[in-house]
């Protein structure tokens, strides 16, 4: 049996604490949370961080950064397409149709904001805008029931502008300047469309007793007939029967809150009847909507020149005839200059 001894373990490494944390040389630096030497604090400072680190942290940057756009846009998005869809229930289509057109610029597939737009341009009557819209959901089935009915609805709003019997519609055309041949082709037709553009030619040859009459017939079929009812407003201001024009405006507007064109016409018949501050109002709202709107320009143009600012007047021609050259339609500019130009007398 052997005696044990007890083995002696090697000596433990003793850490000075008053030299430097990193070398044990030196004494370190006073003043730093870490006890450290001149040449280790320098050393330390100089040592390059790994690329990995580097590209990890634009990594996660780079993520944070995107994820914070696009949260920002799904945020952006959702404000305007709610604001778009309270104008629409407000009727307040033109301040839709632009909300909208801020969602379609970050989500132009969207489904909600493509069929809200149809909705909207299309009691704008802006087919342009209708078209592009209808192209994106066309072949799209939803199952909200109560938005496929509000674009339902408003895709025969639109459509009422377009006459079926093309063939008829240019006979019609032709015969423009031959009353009696309008006004024979009347009962030729039961689409009221037609006899509506019907309606309009008699109105240039002034025959107003006509266009009442054929009128009323299709607002019989249609009472909600938009184009009939913007007729009847016109008839019922030059014949001098003004509350009634403006009841029919209301009509309008009852449909489109901030239909710029009804609004100008609400002026243009306080002009008549003389009520300038009241027309001042509604040209004024018009044009709040839209100031490069040439039906709201009229508006103000006659309002000034009836106020005595004819320079403002005139000035405000000039304007309506640069936008008339872009779009090729010259109806406005050629019934506002001989009033207020004097040629016309307008009350």
């Amino acid at each position: 049996m052997q005696e044990n001894y007890p083995t002696q373990s090697a000596p433990e490494s003793s850490f000075n604490e008053g030299l430097c944390a990193n070398c044990q040389l030196n004494v370190y630096e006073p003043g730093h949370a870490i006890n450290l030497c001149s040449d280790c604090r320098k050393s330390l400072i100089k040592y390059p961080i790994p690329k990995w680190i580097k590209f990890f942290a634009l990594g996660i940057l780079a993520v944070m950064v995107i994820s914070l756009v696009r949260t920002q846009q799904y945020i952006s998005a959702a404000i305007h397409l709610g604001k778009a869809e309270n104008a629409i229930d407000q009727k307040h289509f033109l301040t839709a149709q632009r909300e909208l057109a801020l969602v379609l610029n970050k989500f132009p597939k969207d489904f909600n904001a493509n069929a809200y737009m149809m909705v909207a341009s299309a009691y704008n009557f802006d087919f342009e805008a209708y078209q592009v819209a209808f192209d994106k959901v066309a072949d799209v089935k939803t199952e909200d029931e109560a938005l496929l009915s509000t674009v339902n609805a408003a895709s025969e709003y639109i459509a009422q502008s377009f006459p079926k019997d093309t063939l008829m519609y240019k006979r019609i055309v032709a015969a423009a300047k031959d009353k009696e041949k309008l006004l024979a082709m009347t009962d030729s037709t039961d689409e009221i469309v037609l006899k509506v553009h019907i309606a309009n030619f008699l109105y240039e040859a002034k025959d107003y007793d006509h266009v009442e009459r054929i009128v009323n017939k299709v607002l019989a079929v249609d009472p909600n007939f938009y184009q009939a009812l913007s007729l009847m407003t016109a008839v019922k201001r030059n014949t001098a029967k003004y509350d009634e024009a403006l009841a029919f405006c209301d009509r309008l507007l009852a449909f489109n809150a901030e239909d710029i064109q009804v609004l100008s016409q609400k002026a243009r018949i306080e002009l008549k009847r003389k009520h300038d501050k009241e027309a001042a109002v509604f040209a004024s709202q018009a044009l709040a909507l839209d100031p490069d709107d040439t039906s709201a320009m009229e508006a103000k143009a006659m309002v000034d020149y009836f106020a005595g600012r004819k320079k403002e007047s005139l000035a405000t021609l000039a304007q309506i005839r640069v936008h008339e050259t872009n779009s090729g339609d010259s109806t406005i500019s050629k019934r506002l200059s001989p009033i207020i130009t004097g040629s016309e007398i307008y009350r």
